[in-house]
């Protein structure tokens, strides 16, 4: 009987395993193996966070070229300029939305051990002064629409020869209409900009 029962704990210990008191427990050399399986996933991730935190760059700068036109008081905008910032508007809200995308992928994929925290509160942190930066447009955007209201118009209309400062109604008229799109333009980019900085907070909080 004590053949057979070191003959059968061989076996054993041969398939990876060992017996201890008659039980069989897995041995601790599978650990490294699995340490060694983070690191690609690690890499992985980083590269998709240094992605997300670059985009995010971009779109930050594109945001102070808007306000800077925006902060410009002496600057006199045309309904070309008013329309032109509302595409540009469209444009950084598109790029924030795929970057909400790709957050919720990362998400997904995110699990203890990838030391991602300092990539995510990076993330975080942009995504923040953008959507702080989305409020102050829509400030500014709201003012603009203050000087292009119903008492220039009526001014115009009472004026001799129905023009103000140089415009006349048609142009006016332009204008309201490019402040009333861009008014929507600012709504429609701030609830992105929401939406982004909800995800990045969500990043956030997994990773640490």
């Amino acid at each position: 009987m004590k053949l057979k029962f070191a003959a059968a704990a061989a076996i054993m210990m041969v398939s990876g395993v060992s017996l201890s008191f008659g039980l069989a427990t897995p041995e601790k050399s599978v650990q490294p193996a699995d340490k060694a399986a983070v690191v690609p996933a690690q890499e992985a991730q980083v590269k998709q966070a240094k992605d997300i935190l670059s985009r995010l760059a971009r779109q930050d700068g594109y945001m102070d070229e808007v306000l800077k036109i925006l902060n410009t008081a002496k600057t006199k905008l045309t309904a070309r300029d008013i329309s032109a910032l509302s595409l540009r508007l469209t444009m950084i809200q598109g790029n924030l939305d795929k970057v909400a995308v790709l957050n919720k992928t990362q998400f997904a994929e995110t699990r203890p051990g990838l030391n991602l925290s300092a990539y995510t509160k990076t993330i975080l942190s942009y995504s923040a002064r953008i959507n702080k930066k989305a409020a102050r447009v829509g400030l500014l955007s709201a003012a603009l629409g203050a000087k292009n209201g119903k008492t220039e118009m009526r001014d115009a209309v009472s004026s001799r020869g129905g023009e103000i400062r140089g415009k006349n109604i048609t142009q006016l008229l332009e204008e309201q209409q490019a402040v009333k799109q861009l008014s929507a333009d600012v709504k429609s980019f701030k609830s992105s900009a929401a939406r982004l900085t909800a995800a990045s907070k969500r990043l956030y909080i997994i990773s640490k």
